[in-house]
């Protein structure tokens, strides 16, 4: 559901690590805490695991002595690249990023790893992470002023798609896929014949693409399943695996003692990955499987031909010594990982072949304000409460985001609405306002979204809703967007301006 996603830009000062570095007790021991600067490129580390375990490992280790400072959207957020060079260039102390972004600054080490269907599962990514191939691969950050303190593993990536699931190499061609930015992975969808879409903003900002590479937690917290309901959940394009780095010069600063907790949370962080990165898979499946993804199983001989199309990057890997060197490596790991159970659907999800025929064509964007009909125009309140959305299956970090007292006003086919976030601490604004178009027919009334934000949206491009009014009360049911209804028809609209 997550729709609001306004992001708030981080003040100057912040942004430089001296303005946060305590005096520190050079001995490590009594005095105030040494405060170190994580940028962090997300709204929020719950898409982070590792990374919330190694601040959590930097605390008990030090046992307080060291405090990590996480600064959220760092930059103004979705820029891993721009996280590695602030962090290279003292404006952070602490950082992290996919590893798919690293040949975007300058170090190509890391790009067997996203070579397509070649790491695709999660006991092959717990080889890699753990072999000493990791450490070797972080060194390769020196140059760049960042000493590499962990590799982590986090879930598979996998193609979802908008039309059809995807499952040949036929099925790739020609659509538009978004990705995240990394020369490894555009490379990767180029040679799948599919034209790669990269860039900086949400997840969530589908629009003006065919298909999208995600993982579960992503294609859930951001709700892709709505325009891109078809997933083929078995064929994993690459791993979202991650490098937690220190500014080199920072680092030496420390203290032999404050450097050794470090060293071993990132340590503790990657271990702790391996065997925590498919926790949140079944969780998230079950929650996208009840707002209609439809996950397609892909069979030995499409694997097959998916793998063949992808030996273009293969080739280009082999061609350079060094990256052929690691692709050795990694398929040498690979070959000795035996894969577990794939992950189980709930019934009615998987998806059977045919049935996109059927679906329901989107419905379409008002051009303007409507016809409001018989349904009573005015403002009204809704107090949406975080245990609702809990109610509702909605996960915790989206129930924060969402919980709040929201006043919509509807009048002369334009609707708004103002929210008071009822938890202030996880909001990117003191409140959020959203407001388009919409028509009435009957009890029916469709509605436009018409605010944009450069990072996510703040209500469904469309929907629909059947309303009944009853004295003061305004009330609705069926919400065409099912992830949407737990907010739209949550309760009783009160109006307030009668």
């Amino acid at each position: 559901m997550r729709w609001q996603r306004v992001v708030l830009v981080l003040a100057a000062c912040a942004l430089c690590a001296s303005c946060t570095s305590a005096s520190a007790d050079r001995s490590g021991g009594s005095g105030p805490p040494t405060v170190l600067v994580l940028a962090n490129n997300d709204e929020s580390l719950d898409g982070a695991p590792a990374v919330t375990r190694f601040v959590e490992r930097v605390r008990e280790l030090s046992d307080g002595r060291v405090r990590v400072d996480v600064q959220s959207s760092w930059g103004g957020g979705y820029d891993e690249v721009g996280v590695v060079r602030a962090v290279g260039a003292g404006q952070a102390d602490l950082g992290w990023a996919g590893t798919r972004v690293m040949d975007l600054v300058g170090v190509d080490a890391f790009r067997p790893l996203h070579a397509p269907f070649l790491v695709g599962s999660y006991a092959a990514q717990s080889a890699v992470v753990g072999d000493p191939l990791a450490g070797e691969l972080l060194a390769e950050l020196a140059p760049l002023g960042v000493t590499g303190l962990a590799l982590a593993a986090d879930q598979l990536r996998m193609p979802a798609a908008a039309a059809r699931p995807l499952l040949t190499p036929a099925d790739f061609a020609g659509l538009v896929f978004r990705t995240a930015a990394s020369g490894a992975q555009e490379s990767g969808l180029r040679a799948l014949g599919a034209v790669p879409k990269a860039g900086r903003g949400s997840p969530g900002r589908l629009d003006g693409v065919d298909a999208v590479e995600t993982m579960w937690w992503t294609y859930a917290i951001n709700g892709q399943y709505g325009p891109m309901p078809y997933v083929t959940s078995n064929a994993a394009l690459w791993p979202r695996s991650l490098a937690i780095f220190a500014n080199t010069e920072r680092l030496g600063g420390l203290t032999e003692q404050q450097r050794g907790w470090l060293v071993q949370a990132g340590q503790d962080a990657s271990s702790w990955s391996t065997a925590h990165a498919q926790d949140r898979d079944a969780e998230q499946v079950k929650r996208v499987c009840r707002f209609g993804a439809r996950v397609a199983t892909a069979t030995p001989d499409q694997l097959a031909a998916l793998r063949s199309a992808a030996q273009p990057v293969y080739a280009a890997l082999r061609a350079d010594a060094r990256t052929a060197a690691v692709l050795r490596r990694v398929e040498g790991l690979v070959a000795g990982a035996v894969p577990g159970p794939p992950v189980s659907l709930p019934a009615g999800c998987a998806y059977r072949p045919g049935e996109e025929q059927n679906r329901t064509p989107d419905l379409p964007a008002l051009a303007g304000p409507g016809d409001p009909g018989t349904l009573p125009q005015g403002v009204y309140r809704l107090t949406l409460t975080r245990q609702h959305l809990l109610d509702q299956g909605v996960s915790e970090p989206e129930a924060d985001l969402n919980a709040g007292v929201f006043t919509y006003t509807l009048r002369a086919g334009t609707w708004q609405y103002r929210q008071q976030p009822a938890v202030p601490g996880r909001a990117t604004s003191t409140t959020t306002t959203c407001e388009g178009w919409y028509a009435v027919g009957d009890n029916t009334a469709s509605f436009t979204t018409t605010t944009t934000y450069d990072n996510g949206t703040c209500a469904p491009l469309t929907w629909s809703a059947r309303w009944t009014a009853n004295g003061s009360m305004l009330t609705w049911d069926e919400v065409s967007v099912p992830d949407f209804g737990p907010i739209w028809s949550a309760g009783p609209w009160q109006r307030i301006d009668a």
